[in-house]
């Protein structure tokens, strides 16, 4: 089932440990229907824990192994987790043993051996894992699972600037398994997951993959751009798994000795975009490529069968009327769909930017997020095309052509993609805000040529600001508060210092001609900076430095 690092763990082992693992797990107490929280790198490990803990009916909470302090705390808080189990990585457990202090009525435990890197909080279960019994768990210690039940909590980002705990059930986890069923893939396939597995496609596709269809997974411990096709040829697989952004890396490095000697078949995921799906596809000769669109939380999703270039599937006026799919004219400035007289939504038009809504029905439910009643009730629209009725809101905005081939255009409001992470603007603004010399900030995403996404970008209304340029003390005090509060992926790649933040009559941020202007030393005249990613400072941003960087020159 797995090969991690050159060692096969078949389905049986697998397994075994799974049920080791629960066993273990009901001899702590933790029964159906608790939760706990899993902070693990890709290994074998996360999944034989996921699969133990499936099997006594307790719902998972999948932590980004990049979250650190307030992060971090607020996804174990908000989960309810009742303990935290986790493998491997002193950064991980360091980062746990900064906030322990403040997670109130949860266990610390770690799988491996108790060695000097584990801090002492921690209780290692290696010799109770070695002893336990491998048998199959009696189903009535799940008897109350349902396919509607919750098997787990994939965070996702959003409006509220904290990371959010979706509700993932058992019967989402079963679709996630047949995603790749559109290749004819048998068990005789083998798939590359270099995917970090806390996130729905490396678990629910990635992992449900494997164990729907019986395929190999080669799991790789982190994505390589260097190592990618080597490791794909030495194990002969079949299939890989991409974000758009991995794609560009592979097809903009250096020619290799593996980039046609492979036996990959097809490739499936998410974000390529027109330019680099071309130049992938040639470049690694890859038959087919499965562009798909899927949201954790939604109900709906598409897939491109068809290898049209840049398209996330065809949605026919059949298929619209099958799932109740919409898209809807959106008012980015506005930030709200576009209503007639009559207070209903319109259709977006061929080629015009529509906002993907999707009714809220027993076919197509919505779960919500945990402990969030405040973000499950945003994330409805009400009255979309007749009184009463109820959409779900993606959040996405697409266009579609007169063929009915849908194509991604953008992802709207408080949330932005970078290096294949979902990045909030909220969550970023707040940190940079907390700084006493600052009156507000907004942050949003720009476009770079030659990146995937859109690459952070705050703009600070500084509490002097008669001043025109921040100081040197402020500029440090600010990359300091970045690189030691967020993830490495959600640091503002672009500062701009501003008198004054347009707002709307109900105080909300205007971002629109922020993200028009983007870093242009040209159009915007007032202080800009860029994050240096060797030197991990702000460095001033003028028309060479901006120019590099449109060329590729200057990496962020």
């Amino acid at each position: 089932m797995i090969i991690y690092k050159g060692v096969s763990y078949s389905f049986m082992e697998v397994d075994k440990m799974a049920n080791k693992l629960a066993n273990v797990a009901l001899g702590l107490g933790i029964k159906q229907g608790d939760t706990v929280a899993m902070l693990m790198y890709n290994e074998p490990a996360f999944v034989w824990t996921w699969f133990g803990f499936e099997k006594i009916g307790v719902e998972v909470a999948f932590i980004n192994f990049h979250q650190r302090k307030k992060t971090l705390l607020h996804s174990l808080s908000i989960s309810g987790a009742k303990a935290i189990f986790m493998n491997s990585g002193i950064d991980l457990y360091q980062a746990i043993d900064d906030i322990a202090n403040d997670l109130k009525d949860i266990e610390f435990y770690t799988l491996e051996a108790q060695n000097s890197s584990i801090p002492s909080r921690f209780k290692s279960l290696a010799d109770d894992l070695k002893a336990a019994a491998d048998q199959r768990i009696p189903r009535d210690k799940r008897s109350s699972i349902t396919m509607k039940s919750t098997n787990c909590l994939i965070f996702t980002s959003g409006t509220t600037g904290l990371p959010k705990p979706a509700i993932v059930t058992h019967t989402k986890c079963m679709i996630g398994g047949f995603v790749y069923t559109y290749c004819h893939v048998t068990p005789d396939d083998i798939l590359y997951e270099c995917l970090p597995l806390y996130h729905s496609a490396g678990c629910l596709i990635g992992i449900g993959t494997s164990r729907r269809n019986g395929v190999t997974m080669v799991l790789a411990e982190r994505f390589s751009a260097s190592k990618f096709f080597e490791e794909c040829h030495r194990n002969n697989v079949t299939m890989i798994h991409y974000v758009g952004e991995m794609c560009r890396y592979l097809a903009n490095s250096p020619k290799g000795d593996y980039d046609t000697n492979h036996k990959i078949r097809v490739a499936l995921g998410n974000g390529l975009r027109k330019d680099v799906w071309t130049l992938f596809q040639k470049k690694f000769k890859i038959e087919q490529i499965l562009e798909f669109y899927g949201a954790t939380e939604m109900p709906v999703g598409f897939i491109n069968i068809e290898n049209a270039v840049g398209s996330v599937g065809r949605v026919s006026p059949l298929i619209k009327r099958i799932f109740r799919a919409n898209f809807v004219k959106f008012d980015t400035d506005m930030d709200q769909p576009v209503r007639d007289e009559k207070g209903q939504c319109i259709t977006a038009a061929p080629y015009e930017p529509g906002l993907l809504l999707c009714s809220l029905s027993e076919q197509t439910p919505f779960e919500g997020y945990k402990n969030r009643d405040d973000a499950t009730k945003r994330k409805l629209i009400h009255d979309v095309f007749k009184k009463g009725d109820v959409y779900i809101n993606s959040g996405d905005l697409f266009y579609h052509d007169e063929n009915h081939y849908c194509y991604f255009y953008d992802r709207l409001g408080d949330t932005y993609r970078w290096k294949g992470e979902n990045v909030s603007t909220t969550q970023v603004a707040n940190i940079i805000t907390e700084l006493p010399f600052i009156i507000d900030t907004c942050v949003y995403g720009v476009l770079v040529p030659g990146s995937e996404g859109r690459a952070g970008m705050a703009t600070i209304n500084l509490l002097e600001s008669e001043k025109k340029h921040p100081t040197e003390d402020m500029i440090s005090q600010i990359e300091q508060r970045c690189i030691n509060e967020l993830e490495s992926y959600a640091i503002p790649r672009f500062l701009r210092f501003t008198h004054m933040l347009d707002i709307t009559s109900t105080f909300k941020q205007i971002k629109a001609t922020l993200k028009k202007e983007g870093f242009d030393p040209a159009v915007v005249k007032e202080p800009l900076y860029y994050f240096n990613t060797k030197k991990q400072k702000y460095c001033t941003l003028d028309k060479e430095i901006a120019m590099a960087i449109e060329k590729q020159e200057i990496k962020l």
